[in-house]
């Protein structure tokens, strides 16, 4: 195969523009919420290319898209709930992966766009947490978001859910959210090539797809700081919500 082709993954222009355009999309999205990227760009991948293909990507382009933001976030972080949710996430993704490769795929789908649609609709009728939910409860919350990410790269459901319901400010939830993705993210990549799901071709269509991807998760990163606070809850639920539709749409057509 040609370095051409490995790019490109041997998809025709027009669906290089698509995936490049869902890719902004899904940048924009996860700079301005600090999660989402997987819930959009998983889907609108998984309609050119495998699951086996569409997961490692996202993978590699959300660790990316997570140093863009790591300065502010790392100090703004809420390190007393973030360490057990990564506590969690490594016993998770292992199995996660397991199961990116001996699930069926459609069914992965449906379930992984079942948690988030019903994450959405939970958190719109007020769903709380106390300010201090029990560690074994967090430590669960990670365990569930490391299996997800590490089969779907979509393990945010469970944990946008976590800081939603807890009452913390909006920006001290959204910065914990970008640091726990980021290690989650790593953590998955580095199992994912272990496994040999990253190859060659993953890594160069990667690396034509990062331009978008950084353009749309500045420009959602800048409109946060902007302004774009007092927005943060219903913009995160539709995120939620729109991207578990699409995937049980994915895993039933």
């Amino acid at each position: 195969m040609s370095l051409l082709a490995a790019a490109t993954l041997g998809l025709s222009w027009p669906a290089l523009l698509f995936a490049g355009l869902a890719l902004f999309a899904a940048g924009y999205i996860r700079g301005f919420t600090g999660f989402g990227f997987a819930l959009l760009a998983v889907p609108a991948l998984s309609l050119l290319v495998e699951p086996a293909v569409a997961v490692p990507c996202s993978l590699v382009l959300q660790t990316l898209a997570s140093t863009q933001q790591l300065g502010k976030a790392w100090r703004s972080a809420d390190w007393v709930s973030v360490r057990p949710l990564l506590i969690g996430a490594a016993f998770g993704s292992p199995l996660g992966l397991w199961g990116l490769s001996a699930l069926p795929a459609d069914a992965m789908r449906v379930a992984i766009g079942a948690i988030a649609a019903i994450a959405a609709l939970l958190l719109w009728r007020g769903v709380h947490l106390p300010h201090a939910p029990p560690r074994s409860a967090t430590l669960a919350v990670g365990a569930l978001s490391g299996l997800l990410n590490g089969s779907t790269a979509m393990g945010g459901p469970p944990v946008v859910v976590y800081y939603l319901a807890l009452p913390v400010g909006v920006a001290v939830g959204r910065a914990s959210l970008m640091v726990f993705f980021l290690f989650v993210s790593l953590l998955s990549l580095v199992l994912a090539s272990l496994a040999g799901l990253v190859g060659v071709g993953t890594i160069l269509f990667c690396a034509v797809m990062l331009a978008p991807m950084a353009a749309g998760n500045w420009l959602g990163d800048r409109l946060f700081a902007a302004g774009g606070a007092a927005h943060y809850r219903r913009a995160a639920l539709a995120v939620l919500l729109v991207g578990g539709i699409l995937a049980i749409l994915r895993g039933l057509v």
